[in-house]
């Protein structure tokens, strides 16, 4: 890091090796941060705007959590960093998650589960194949590692389904064994998650992106001590205002006469994972498919395998039973989803065309979602 750099960063340690877009990024967040905490404690603001305010917030947010544990994974290496990113890849999310759970909203917290999944897979997928296309025609990948991958999503979405299986296959079935069965389902999902881990480490060029050369994904200069506090201060902070926005959901909900199925679909999806979603964008433009293509999968298998299974267990701890019967319209949401990604997959490239047309899906499956009552 050059002088002039640091000058620029103020001294700040944080800030020094940012460029100067990403400083203004995370001083804005930080603003806007403290603005919907003083909004909520001080001012007690109409609950619309605090929800606003607070999700730029989370946005901000969520984007200083992907940096820090990006740089935290350059510096201790793949293995490490992997276990990093399966971690907190999704920490925004499951943070504003728990809280609805708490809250007993518990439709909005099982939407947001089915939301990430489709969202990442014809959202986040189709925007870096479009973007990627255009940019440099017809993208290639492994089709054999995209195509296992692909295979072991599948499975993952079948497992995340059964409860609902259950429900619909067995005579009126009690809540209590609808739970009991999803937190079944929940422990075995999360030791298929523990293996997918060990698969992954213990055969790094099986998974996508794991026999490409990894330089420009290394996060900002900070050394790990730095980088871990802004991992906990971002984290830290990600709780509070969480917790603020899970307070203005139903008012948000009753101003613009939304559903709580909608906003747990889109808008929570959305708010915790768009940083997420543009990094995926921005590999594809720079023709890294395979690397977009891993955080889309990677995204939705956390989602499936390891998300949705916390929230569950999480559930019995905090006194809001939940269990994982979905709607019929979220089952064949997903099912869609995850089809058309593994088709895309199997073939071993991609083209703008694609990706449009994944997008069109999302959003036909976006206006159902609306209409959904």
């Amino acid at each position: 890091m050059t002088a002039p750099a640091q000058a620029a960063g103020g001294g700040i340690p944080i800030l020094g090796p940012l460029s100067l877009p990403a400083r203004v990024a995370t001083v804005g967040t930080v603003l806007i941060a403290a603005i919907a905490i003083v909004l909520e404690y001080v001012l007690h603001a109409d609950p619309t705007i605090i929800f606003i305010v607070s999700a730029a917030a989370i946005l901000g947010l969520a984007w200083i959590v992907g940096l820090s544990t990006e740089r935290l994974g350059a510096i201790s290496g793949p293995q490490v960093g992997g276990i990093l990113n399966a971690t907190f890849g999704n920490i925004a999310e499951l943070i504003i998650a728990f809280f609805a759970l708490q809250a007993g909203l518990i439709e909005v917290v099982k939407a947001s589960i089915t939301g990430s999944i489709i969202g990442n897979l014809l959202l986040v997928l189709g925007a870096s194949v479009l973007i990627g296309g255009l940019k440099n025609g017809v993208q290639h990948f492994s089709r054999q590692v995209a195509g296992s991958n692909a295979a072991l999503l599948v499975l993952a979405a079948v497992g995340l389904f059964i409860p609902a299986v259950f429900a619909a296959s067995t005579a009126s079935p009690t809540e209590g064994d609808l739970v009991e069965e999803s937190v079944l389902v929940a422990l075995l999902l999360m030791v298929g998650y523990v293996i997918s881990l060990v698969f992954q480490f213990t055969n790094p060029t099986e998974t996508l992106g794991g026999h490409e050369p990894t330089e420009g994904h290394g996060g900002p200069a900070w050394t790990g001590r730095v980088a871990i506090v802004v991992l906990l201060a971002a984290a830290g902070l990600l709780a509070v205002l969480s917790e603020i926005l899970v307070g203005a959901i139903e008012p948000f909900i009753e101003t613009f006469g939304l559903s709580e199925f909608f906003v747990g679909v889109i808008l929570i999806p959305t708010i915790g994972n768009l940083a997420e979603h543009l990094v995926a964008v921005q590999l594809a433009y720079k023709n890294k498919m395979e690397f977009a293509m891993a955080v889309s999968f990677g995204s939705s298998l956390q989602v499936a395998l390891f998300v949705a299974p916390v929230l569950v267990l999480l559930g019995l701890v905090v006194g809001q039973p939940m269990d994982l019967v979905f709607e019929p319209l979220e089952v064949a949401a997903v099912g869609v989803a995850v089809a058309i990604s593994a088709l895309i997959a199997f073939d071993g490239e991609s083209n703008w065309l694609e990706g449009a047309l994944l997008i069109l899906v999302y959003v036909i499956l976006a206006v159902s979602f609306f209409e959904f009552r």
